[in-house]
């Protein structure tokens, strides 16, 4: 493909070769202009710093929240990247990839936990510890750092605290081992990059030891104590940090903060990875298609529980999920629905409840804590469905025993007049206001009496008394 069209050929080779070359010097010019002016506006510093708010469990919400605000702060020379931290923990997958994005940034990451009440839990530790530095709010505190399994429980093989040394045959009890060790080094390792103490966060890990602000900064876990980010940054000033490509001191003087507002699309993301709501949304999504399978061209109620199913399988791939909670979900569905067409009196309904109530408690796990589908809202889902269920039953079933309104089978034990006497060769009755060809089943019929529609051929009608 030519990039240069023949027209536009010819017009070059008529202008004078004085004219060409002064453009291309003219051009070169501005190449080497540019040039020159790239190394000025890569290290131009802007005069402020951006603020990021994160509150609630970590998620791929907070990781994506987290990515914006660090790739923002790059483009703009941003001083640092003051993360506001409040979390009792969350998924180990979304903390590990705020990790490694906050360790590989070049601008700094100044974590704060606050404000008073405020905590860092779990995963919060890690990010905390992984940050360029590190400072609390008096009233907060820190620690409880222990990976956790969403659903577990005692290991049959150990009936007490002491996780065996050795690896045995028990896998349970070996992914655990795996699970802790894990932890261990990676809370060890992130320490020792920024100099913390890494004796406390193991404890947070082995103990899930828990301390408070003063006590953190007299153990060295974090560096400073301050009550706003504000005063974060002016006791930051000129301090030393171990950034991506060596050592750098911070130049935090007469920074003005510029804090990142949450949009619609985070806060909505924050709050579809919830394994609570996962539940509820499929449950709207399994009823809504449901009521339009039974009654069909209705709809609205297919068109919501699509919306709702489709969100919630969103819901549930932002979130280590189980495979076997997954296919105990879509076992549920698909009994409920043949519960609808299949006439089990009731079994299928009950037998899908309960593949869907088991299927929310084995669906979410996670190597931090993160909210838990709880039993009340397993057995609120389980009563709504049920419910809903049974009273789709109870209106499918009435409507198939009730008597026939429309249709050729409306005529059928009809009540007519008759208005010509009526032979088996035939005559005429009045029905519905209708003058309708019959023939007597028994014998001759008179007219005025009343006859009883027994059967239908075509337009003729077969009658006997009433």
């Amino acid at each position: 493909m030519n990039l240069i069209s023949p027209g536009t050929l010819k017009t070059l080779r008529r202008l004078p070769s004085k004219v060409l070359g002064l453009l291309f010097l003219l051009g070169l010019a501005g190449i080497l202009n540019c040039e020159k002016d790239l190394p000025k506006a890569a290290t131009k510093k802007s005069e402020f710093a951006y603020l990021l708010q994160i509150d609630g469990a970590i998620t791929p919400a907070s990781l994506e929240q987290l990515d914006d605000a660090l790739t923002m702060a790059e483009n703009d020379q941003a001083r640092a990247l003051i993360l506001n931290l409040d979390t009792p923990g969350g998924l180990a997958t979304s903390m590990d990839s705020m990790i490694r994005r906050i360790l590989s940034s070049p601008v700094p990451v100044l974590t704060f936990v606050g404000p008073p009440g405020a905590s860092c839990g779990s995963a919060g530790v890690y990010i905390l510890y992984a940050s360029h530095l590190a400072a609390m709010a008096p009233g907060t505190n820190i620690g409880s750092a222990t990976p956790v399994m969403i659903g577990g429980g005692e290991t049959p093989a150990v009936k007490s605290d002491q996780i065996p040394k050795e690896a045995g045959a028990d896998d349970q009890i070996n992914l655990k081992r795996k699970q802790i060790h894990h932890a261990l080094a990676q809370i060890k390792s992130l320490a020792e990059y920024h100099g913390r103490n890494s004796d406390f966060g193991q404890r947070t890990v082995s103990e899930a030891a828990n301390v408070t602000s003063s006590e953190a900064l007299s153990l060295g876990a974090i560096e400073m104590i301050v009550g706003t980010p504000e005063e974060l940054l002016q006791k930051a000033n000129g301090r030393r940090v171990r950034m991506a490509n060596g050592y750098e001191t911070l130049n935090l003087e007469n920074v003005q903060i510029k804090r990142i507002e949450t949009g619609f699309r985070a806060r909505f993301l924050s709050l579809l990875a919830n394994p609570a709501l996962a539940s509820i949304l499929m449950m709207l999504g399994i009823l809504g298609i449901m009521a339009e399978i039974q009654y069909p061209g209705t709809i609205f109620p297919g068109v919501i529980g699509g919306i709702c199913l489709i969100l919630g399988l969103y819901a549930l791939q932002t979130l280590p999920v189980n495979y076997a909670g997954v296919g105990l979900l879509l076992l549920g569905i698909i009994l409920m629905i043949l519960e609808i067409k299949v006439i089990s009196h009731g079994m299928l309904a009950v037998s899908g409840i309960i593949c869907f109530a088991l299927g929310a408690v084995l669906l979410v796990r996670s190597g931090g804590i993160v909210e838990k589908t709880t039993i009340a809202l397993l057995a609120g889902t389980g009563i709504a469905i049920g419910s809903t269920i049974a009273a789709i039953i109870y209106v499918a079933r009435k409507s198939q025993q009730s008597k026939v309104v429309s249709g050729a089978e409306q005529l059928l034990s009809e009540i007519g007049f008759v208005t010509t006497d009526v032979t088996p060769q035939g005559g005429q009755i009045r029905l519905h206001s209708e003058i309708w060809s019959a023939r007597s089943e028994t014998g001759t019929i008179l007219k005025g009496q009343e006859v009883q529609v027994v059967s239908r051929s075509g337009l003729l009608l077969t009658v006997k008394p009433k």
